[in-house]
C-alpha cells in the first residue's frame, strides 16, 4: 500500500487486518518470526501497525529488536516518512 496520507494508510491497513484471524496469523508466522520493514525505528509503518494489532488481539507483547517495548511510540503517534520529520533511529526488525 502506498497511501501517503497516514490516516488513509491506517484505515486501509486496519481493514485488511480485520479480515484476518490473529491467532492463525501468529501460528502461521511461528514463535521465532521477525517482522521486517525498511522504515527506521519509530517511523510509522506496517510493522508497528501489525505488532499493535497482534498485541491488542492476543494480549502479547511484540518487542522491537534492540529496544525496550516502552521505547516504541504508538503507531498513531509515529511520524510518517512523508511528514518531512527525520527518522529517529536506524532500521531495526521486530521480534515476537
Amino acid at each position: 500500500m502506498k497511501a501517503k496520507d497516514p490516516e488513509l494508510f491506517n484505515s486501509e491497513y486496519r481493514k485488511q487486518l480485520a479480515t484476518l484471524d490473529p491467532r492463525q496469523v501468529a501460528e502461521d508466522l511461528g514463535s521465532d518470526a521477525i517482522l521486517l520493514c525498511w522504515e527506521s525505528f519509530n517511523v510509522r509503518c506496517h510493522r508497528r501497525r501489525v505488532a499493535e494489532w497482534l498485541e491488542e488481539k492476543l494480549g502479547i507483547v511484540v518487542p522491537e529488536l534492540g529496544h525496550e517495548r516502552g521505547e516504541s511510540m504508538p503507531f498513531s503517534e509515529q511520524p510518517s516518512k512523508w511528514s518531512g520529520k527525520p527518522a529517529v533511529d536506524v532500521q531495526l526488525p521486530m521480534l515476537f
